[in-house]
Order: structure tokens, then C-alpha cells, then sequence
């Protein structure tokens, strides 16, 4: 089995995009490709969707499912001369790999390609937010939160947890009747065993987990009650 390799996604000077492999991901690497996202903005992020597709593109498919971006101040091996500060980087393998077969033969085989591995923990990058959530997810970091991989019961690598600090709030569970066969539920108490008890918020994802959460309790609880908030919500970072 081929070693994963390095993929790296570099902002350019005049703000376009390009994507290089390492060399050994595939023949001919380094490669790059910035005409895969000719139509993306000049200093917008290309989504998920949009880099998955351009590894596949090149022939390679990620081995991880979160990115890892940090600022890039000098020219390394695999990195352009010109790019910019910006660099993302994934784990990459080629998506048609050569193996000895039972009698030493080669043996052709094709690396599946999945979005959400399952199993998957660790946290969701925010610019990410809306290709794997959606566009109500995208706000969340402003309120101070912060969204995982995984549930209370994942048998399928498809839920989230959102935190708030190291406070869970609210997680997803798939649902067939909820918006994009997802519901999403604000946490209002945790048993002794730990495990958290969420309220179904209609509509689907809240665009405001926070104060999702907060009229969840006011549901759940009656006034006098310990858990019952008082008082109006606020919004984080607005004075009462």
C-alpha cells in the first residue's frame, strides 16, 4: 500500500487558488492545478466539496477528512515560489493503487473515497462549516463555538456535537424528517451516567445554537426550577 502523502492548497498573490501534490501521490507530481478553481473568488477558501473534487481530479483521494492550515513564511520543497501565507494541507494516496495479488501478481485496487469517515472524531474547521453542515452552521464560531465530529450514538459517522467551551449544547442525530435528514437537539440536562439529553429543535439546525438552547430550557423546565434561565437572552458579546 502506497504511504499517504502530502496535499497542499496555496493562496496565491493575486488571491487565486492552486493545488500541489506532493511527489509519489501520483506520476508527474508536483502538480498544479489552480484552473480547478477558476471560479472561485479571489480570497475565499474553495469549499470541501470543491477540493475533494479537484484530489479526485488529479487522481488522488484524501486519506483524513479535516484539513490543517497554518501560515507558510518561506518556500518549502513542495511549495511554489509565489504563494502566499495561506496553506492547507491533507494527507492525499493515489485513488488506484498497485498490489501484489495472492500469487504475487499486481492486483489493481481503488481507494474509496468518503466525506465523513466513519468513526471520525476531532473538531470541524470553520470554514468547513457550511459544506458539512450547512449554511446555519456558518455563524457558530462568531458566537464562540465549536463543532466535533461524532454523537451520542454514532453507528454511522454522521452526527456533530456542538460545544461551547467544553460544554456540550446541542448535537445532531439523522432524522427522515427533518431538513436535510438531520434534526438538531439543544442539550437540557446530562444523566449520571453522563450521557446528555437533547430537546428536537424545529426547523432543523438553529442559526443560533446558544439561544436554542436557552428556549429549550425555558420548554423543558418550569420558572422556579434551578435549570430555568432568567431573565431575556442576550447575544454573546452584546451587554444586557
Amino acid at each position: 500500500m502506497t504511504n499517504p502523502v502530502p496535499a497542499y492548497l496555496t493562496q496565491h498573490s493575486d488571491g487565486s487558488w492552486g493545488l500541489w501534490v506532493s511527489p509519489g501521490a501520483a506520476e508527474g507530481a508536483p502538480l498544479v492545478r489552480s484552473d480547478l478553481f477558476a471560479a472561485t473568488a479571489p480570497g475565499i477558501v474553495p469549499s470541501l466539496t470543491a477540493r475533494q473534487d479537484a484530489l479526485a481530479q488529479l487522481g488522488v483521494v484524501p486519506t483524513e477528512s479535516t484539513w490543517t492550515w497554518r501560515e507558510w513564511n518561506t518556500d518549502g520543497p513542495t511549495i511554489p515560489a509565489g504563494s502566499g501565507s495561506l496553506v492547507g494541507s491533507i494527507p492525499v494516496q493515489p485513488a488506484v493503487q498497485v498490489r501484489p495479488g495472492p500469487r504475487g501478481a499486481p492486483m489493481t485496487v481503488r481507494t474509496e473515497r468518503r466525506d465523513q469517515p466513519k468513526h471520525n472524531r476531532g473538531p470541524v474547521l470553520a470554514i468547513d462549516l457550511g459544506t458539512v453542515l450547512g449554511p446555519e452552521a456558518v455563524g457558530w464560531p462568531a458566537l464562540g463555538l465549536t463543532v466535533h465530529y461524532g454523537g451520542v450514538i454514532d453507528r454511522d459517522g454522521t452526527q456533530f456535537q456542538v460545544f461551547a467551551g467544553d460544554r456540550l449544547i446541542g448535537f445532531t442525530m439523522a432524522s427522515s424528517h427533518a431538513p436535510g435528514g438531520r434534526e438538531y437537539r439543544a442539550v437540557v440536562y446530562t444523566d449520571r451516567e453522563g450521557l446528555p439529553y437533547g430537546s428536537v429543535v424545529p426547523g432543523g439546525l438553529p442559526e443560533d445554537p446558544l439561544r436554542a438552547k436557552f428556549d429549550a430550557l425555558r420548554e423543558f423546565y418550569k420558572p422556579g426550577d434551578r435549570e430555568y434561565p432568567a431573565g431575556p437572552y442576550v447575544v454573546p458579546g452584546e451587554g444586557r
